[in-house]
């Protein structure tokens, strides 16, 4: 019975990344081929006078004639040149290709590390409750705000490289967010299969909202000019550092206004202040049950330095827009135990 239901849960695991991978098939198509040839246009057809002679009723012919580029371009007729054509056929793969492989890669990545270190496909699938956000869970909820900030930054990193590919804003903005989004619900869905991990619908409804969070955002520059979630790391100059992904001892995370985003502040010193709201728990990593009991969480509310607008002055970069530059704040935080 065992074998059978895991083989049926392969199968659909199976099914799952071939769906998956024909929808980006569909969309990440590298162009909007016509579906028929089109009509000729008025320009291509020769113009005749209406000037005939009455005895032999000849007819005058106009030559025929071409717009040049640059009175079709004032035409709204899209012009392809010989450069625009040269310089596509030297890419190695369309835009399309690139996107396809782009998300498969990181499939691939995360099947080849969660083999290595979460022993993906060692059990039956199965499911796994981690309550939310409670004191009595593993870590303090900080797990769910790991999902919902690495949903949404990893929306705006594919967004970014399908702008470089030469999608359109919108475009990327949609499939930064698809990716993501099938990305994370690809490891969840690993994770199933993992006798340590198992699938989370709390960590399946974090990444919607991250990933949510980032279409939003995208999609509305203006906001994003106010609003940012970002994850802070403070240091202890230990081999533990390099664990960002799963060190919740170390992070916090933030929802920050920023001053620079609303045109009201006039004060270009002002313009600096930022507002923050965010999340902590600590002393889970090294909780035993017979021993006294230090867990706690947080909520912190304060005002920081923006470093992004000060980073901005020299370097074109939005990295801080993620990142918590620590020590960089004042808060004040209450325990919620």
């Amino acid at each position: 019975m065992k074998r059978l239901f895991r083989s049926i849960s392969l199968k659909l695991f199976v099914c799952f990344l071939t769906l998956f991978f024909t929808l980006n098939l569909a969309w990440a198509a590298p162009e909007n081929l016509p579906a028929s040839a089109p009509a000729p246009s008025v320009n291509d057809q020769p113009l005749i006078s209406d000037t005939q002679t009455n005895a032999g009723k000849e007819v005058s012919v106009v030559p025929e004639q071409k717009d040049s580029p640059q009175t079709k371009a004032e035409k709204g007729v899209s012009v392809v040149t010989e450069n625009n054509v040269s310089a596509e056929e030297k890419e190695f793969f369309t835009r399309g290709e690139k996107t396809v492989l782009l998300n498969v890669g990181a499939w691939a990545a995360i099947m080849i590390y969660g083999m290595a270190e979460w022993d993906y496909n060692d059990s039956n699938f199965h499911f796994e409750n981690e309550h939310w956000f409670g004191r009595e869970t593993e870590y303090g909820g900080m797990d769910k705000l790991s999902h919902a900030w690495s949903s949404y930054a990893m929306s705006h990193l594919f967004a970014y490289l399908y702008r470089k590919w030469d999608y359109t804003d919108k475009e990327a903005n949609l499939y930064g967010t698809l990716s993501s989004l099938g990305v994370n619900t690809f490891m969840e869905i690993a994770d199933g299969f993992s006798p340590s991990q198992g699938f989370s619908y709390e960590d399946m409804v974090m990444n919607v909202l991250g990933c949510g969070l980032g279409y939003v955002l995208g999609a509305y520059p203006d906001l994003a000019r106010k609003v940012d979630f970002r994850m802070e790391i403070t240091p202890k100059f230990d081999s533990e550092d390099l664990k960002i992904g799963t060190n919740y001892e170390r992070q916090t995370y933030l929802l920050v206004a920023k001053a620079d985003g609303f045109d009201f502040v006039k004060n270009p010193y002002l313009k600096y202040l930022e507002f923050h709201l965010g999340y902590k728990a600590h002393d889970y990593e090294d909780y035993d049950e017979d021993e006294p009991d230090h867990r706690h969480r947080h909520i912190y509310v304060g005002l920081g330095f923006n470093v992004s607008k000060l980073l901005q002055n020299y370097a074109k970069t939005t990295v801080l827009d993620y990142i918590q530059i620590p020590f960089t704040s004042m808060r004040y935080g209450f325990d919620l135990d």
